[in-house]
């Protein structure tokens, strides 16, 4: 499976120089570690608006690594355009990079969502007030399912209700 990294969120108070050798580079050695191909992303989806964003292009272009620039119509959608966008981005990627708001939680709940509905892809934070990526990994919940059989065997008491347990022994033991 091709690898497809997302870009979500923006930092943009930071250098080029920085995002990239601090962010981007680590970010891509790490998946290349992992994978057992030593396969790097084949196209890398961000948003059109952030200066961050065009300078993940750059990185990109550097790698010959193919660039989409998603565009939010703010015109068509209003403030939900953002949102959308970010959906798109989410549902067509397997790797994120995601870049916490100074000032909201947004991005950062928008990172757990995505490691949670998305088993398997891996999801890098980088904080508000760091530059470090940091991997997130989420527990996930296991879903147990239970039999009919296992049922029976968990909320039958055949021994109570036997003739010699109602005749025998009383199951309360009233304390007067």
């Amino acid at each position: 499976m091709e690898m497809i990294l997302g870009v979500l969120g923006a930092r943009n108070s930071i250098t080029k120089h920085i995002i990239q050798d601090e962010i981007l580079n680590p970010v891509l050695n790490d998946l290349m570690e992992s994978t057992k191909t030593k396969s790097r992303p084949v196209r890398v989806l961000i948003p059109s608006e952030p200066l961050s964003s065009t300078y993940v292009e750059c990185w990109a272009n550097r790698l010959c690594i193919e660039v989409h620039s998603v565009k939010s119509d703010w015109v068509r959608h209003g403030r939900r355009a953002g949102i959308l966008r970010d959906a798109y981005i989410e549902k067509e990627c397997n790797v994120f990079i995601v870049f916490e708001g100074p000032k909201s939680r947004y991005y950062l709940e928008l990172a757990e969502r995505i490691a949670k509905r998305k088993v398997g892809s891996k999801v890098y934070v980088v904080c508000a007030n760091s530059v470090s990526p940091v991997l997130l990994e989420v527990e996930q919940a296991s879903h147990l399912t239970v039999g009919e059989k296992e049922e029976a065997e968990i909320l039958t008491l055949p021994k109570m209700w036997s003739k010699s347990a109602i005749n025998t022994q009383c199951l309360i033991d009233d304390d007067l």
